[in-house]
């Protein structure tokens, strides 16, 4: 068995951070939906609140990974050799 080199594990490390969006795409609303039709379930409103959670759930992870992209653009801008400097 090899040793990872300190950069490739860095590496690796980023890359498992950037795939928690697809988790996040898939989970938030699934998760959200069974609550909801636990709750549909309790009270005989199905497909009612299901639809509502999991709906829910899917905006709030689309809006966490966009506000997310917006924020490591930003960084990765401020860098930049174009990046205006005050």
């Amino acid at each position: 068995m090899t040793r990872v080199a300190d950069s490739q594990g860095r590496e690796l490390t980023q890359n498992m951070h950037k795939s928690t969006g697809s988790y996040e795409l898939v989970l938030s609303p699934l998760i959200l939906a069974l609550i909801g039709f636990g709750i549909d379930h309790l009270f005989g409103t199905l497909p009612l609140f299901t639809i509502v959670f999991a709906t829910l759930g899917l905006v709030g992870a689309v809006i966490k990974i966009y506000f997310g992209y917006v924020a490591e653009m930003d960084e990765h801008e401020k860098d930049a050799p174009w990046a205006k400097r005050s």
